[in-house]
């Protein structure tokens, strides 16, 4: 038996027992007998007035004018007391009668318009496996087994696959990004937004070398879609490494018309772009003829870029909700920070208590080398529909977490170096959160 039909059951028969309930003295009411009845009382009142009208006129004729005018008077009184002939042969006959015909209307008018308004209105596949499997998880390993859990029984799911491999990338694992991406490709072979994620993810298992692959899928998606604020960004960064000032400024600048003037991201662009029309070349890693088999450390152009490809974009489409501000680490502890750990921001909803609750609300993953970083989180940075900045309840608090992990992974590790912003309402700009303490 089905979930949903269960649930179906149980809240009928919820309705049956509220309507025995309701029913039960309107019911049994008519098997009271030594209940007095008004119809029989007043029969036996008439009984005992005619037997004293008798015994009055026992004297005077059958027949005289005097018995007829007694026996007339007293005819008109038990009609007026007893309306019915009937009734006061049989007085329990009509209610016994009507009572339980009555009970039956009751039923079915309390039953049938709540079941059905509940089948038409309510939502009665929520019991189903899979519409809990759509509630919020608590964390991004609990959204990850979820999705793939989906994923075992819909293997077709493009949206799922493009889910599955962004989070393995905010959770610093490219590789099972990438196979991800691979899949959501095979079935959606024609989408420039999965073309550009996977050449992403390649690129970040090849050590941020966007040579072969993903630079070829990031020109088809280009194709298709010339102003995909990713593809432009990380095809800026890939010519300035191949030394093309020419073609990295005509991508950036058409990414500056995409891009809310307005932000961190756009700021940031419009600087590089500053730096090599003025003839500086941004800072850049080992030669630009680096291959997998050489990996090279991404330069601040690409890293640049590619924040404002996640997240500056991000405010393009859905700008609702979007936190920014920008990330230092405390003098204290920069000695500490190797250039290739990871960085993870991370926007979590808080409780009434202050505690951060469900999964995170958008995710973003860059490198120790990145720092001072300016970002911008939004909804193109969400783990999921359900969970996301725009999505936020009315008064609901967030914080902002910024974190460097040492093993790579996204669960806090003893040694990683962390900060946070204060508890703030989504769509705050300017933040500023300084890394500053190391997890026991």
């Amino acid at each position: 038996m089905s979930e949903p039909i269960l649930l179906l059951l149980v809240l009928l028969t919820l309705a049956l027992l509220v309507a025995a309930y309701v029913l039960r003295p309107l019911i049994a009411r008519p098997a009271l007998r030594d209940e007095p009845d008004a119809a029989a009382v007043a029969l036996a009142v008439l009984r005992e007035r005619r037997g004293e009208l008798d015994a009055a006129l026992a004297h005077l004729p059958p027949d005289s004018p005097e018995r007829r005018a007694a026996m007339a008077e007293f005819a008109m009184q038990a009609e007026s007391e007893l309306p019915s002939e009937h009734l006061a042969s049989n007085p329990a006959a009509p209610a016994g009668s009507r009572q339980p015909r009555l009970a039956a209307l009751i039923a079915v008018a309390l039953i049938v318009p709540t079941l059905g308004l509940y089948w038409l209105a309510g939502l009665p596949e929520a019991a189903s496996p899979e519409v809990r499997a759509m509630r919020e998880p608590a964390s991004l390993e609990e959204l990850i087994e979820r999705v793939r859990t989906r994923l075992r029984d819909s293997p077709a799911d493009i949206e799922g696959w493009q889910m599955l491999g962004r989070a393995e990338l905010a959770r610093g694992n490219p590789q099972p990004a990438r196979e991800a991406f691979d899949k959501a490709l095979l079935l959606a072979p024609d989408n420039a937004q999965i073309k550009v994620d996977l050449a992403d993810a390649i690129a970040q298992t090849q050590g941020a070398v966007l040579e072969g692959r993903p630079i070829a899928l990031i020109r088809e998606a280009l194709a298709s879609e010339p102003r995909n604020p990713k593809a432009l960004a990380l095809a800026g960064a890939y010519e300035v490494r191949q030394g093309n000032t020419a073609a990295a400024l005509a991508n950036w600048k058409t990414l500056l018309t995409v891009l809310p003037p307005d932000t961190d991201q756009a700021r940031q662009i419009v600087g590089l772009v500053a730096d090599l029309e003025a003839g500086r070349a941004p800072r850049v890693g080992p030669a630009a003829a680096a291959t997998p088999s050489t990996p090279s450390t991404p330069s601040a152009a690409e890293a640049g870029s590619r924040q404002a490809a996640s997240g500056g974009a991000a405010s393009a489409d859905t700008g609702a909700g979007a936190l920014s501000g920008r990330i230092e680490i405390d003098a204290a502890l920069a000695g500490k920070l190797r250039p290739d750990d990871t960085l993870f921001v991370v926007a979590r909803s808080l409780d009434a208590q202050g505690q951060p609750s469900g999964p995170p609300l958008a995710v973003l993953r860059a490198r120790g080398a990145d720092l001072p970083l300016a970002f911008t989180l939004d909804d193109r940075l969400a783990m999921g529909p359900m969970a996301k900045l725009s999505g936020v309840a009315p008064g609901t608090q967030v914080k902002v977490v910024a974190r460097i992990s040492r093993s790579g992974e996204a669960a806090t590790r003893s040694g990683d170096l962390q900060g946070s912003s204060e508890p703030v309402k989504p769509g705050t700009s300017g933040m500023t959160i300084v890394i500053g303490k190391e997890a026991p």
